[in-house]
């Protein structure tokens, strides 16, 4: 399937309907069919399917049982439904609505009219995932911001008790930022912040690790199922790239560096604990960095 075209799941058990919404749709987006409602839900949750047009009538399922299991499932609760149906019955179309479908289109199908609800859903849908992209998303370094941080480090914790396995935490504060904005101004500050940025995708690249800007020059690395002696390697790297970055000014006249100050906690969270009292471990053991003298790592096991 390509990358660039949305997909649309057809659900429906005659061959007819599939054929005709088939013919209408394929030109422009990639399609993935069912013929009953078991198979729509499995096909739902592995193809993830930017839309699915949902039929009421079918033998094993109702279209109805089908969205209500739909919106049940975190997997595919967020997909857009739109009810197709030969039954023209208000009573139908409000139920559909009230179970959380988002159009009611009734057969024979008008090509016209299937294309422009289709296209005018997937628009909403771009753009509702559009602004969830940015709710969650650092505007100037474009790394995960705070929420996004706070958001995977309640999964990550609750995952860590559930499997009982080692979770490491990174705090990492850019040293003396106030006398380097100070010195070459806020747009080279900016500037700076970006490239520092770029470090962290390069050496955080498991698919459950995330690295986020959490506070002005502060910046979080949640590792998952990471011991303490693989956590301070990721971290002694990240320390020794930032330091080896060469910036120039925006004039271009002069070449400036940084260095960073890393706290490292590493714990094997039980149902008791914090997410809190880690962070501020981790938190603490940066600013015992600072005092030490900048450009280090200070962590805990715990």
């Amino acid at each position: 399937m390509s990358d660039n075209r949305n997909r649309i799941m057809i659900v429906d058990d005659e061959n007819i309907n599939l054929a005709i919404l088939s013919q209408i749709l394929s030109p422009e987006f990639d399609l993935v069919t069912a013929m009953n409602g078991q198979d729509a839900l499995k096909r739902a949750e592995k193809n993830q399917p930017d839309l699915i047009l949902l039929d009421i009538v079918m033998p094993d399922m109702s279209g109805f049982d089908v969205l209500r299991k739909l919106k049940s499932s975190g997997a595919t609760k967020d997909i857009p439904v739109i009810i197709i149906t030969g039954r023209n019955n208000a009573d139908d179309e409000e139920k559909a609505f009230l179970l959380g479908a988002v159009d009611y289109m009734t057969k024979p199908f008008n090509n016209t009219i299937v294309m422009a609800r289709v296209k005018t859903r997937l628009q909403m849908v771009r753009q509702t995932r559009t602004i969830d992209r940015m709710s969650m998303e650092d505007a100037l370094t474009g790394l995960p911001n705070r929420h996004s941080f706070d958001n995977h480090m309640e999964m990550e914790w609750k995952r860590a008790i559930r499997e009982k396995k080692p979770l490491s935490l990174l705090i990492v504060d850019i040293d003396r930022f106030k006398a380097y904005n100070d010195a070459y101004g806020n747009i080279q500050g900016d500037e700076l912040l970006k490239a520092v940025a770029t470090v962290f995708p390069k050496s955080v690249r498991r698919p459950a690790d995330l690295s986020a800007r959490i506070n002005g020059e502060e910046f979080a690395v949640i590792l998952p199922d990471t011991a303490w002696e693989s956590a301070l390697l990721i971290a002694e790297n990240i320390r020794k790239t930032i330091k080896a970055t060469i910036l120039p000014t925006v004039d271009g006249k002069t070449h400036t560096f940084v260095t960073v100050s890393i706290g490292l906690v590493t714990k094997t969270p039980r149902v008791n604990d914090t997410i809190s009292d880690f962070f501020n471990l981790a938190d603490g053991s940066m600013y015992e960095a600072k005092r030490a003298g900048r450009d280090r790592i200070i962590g805990k096991v715990l």
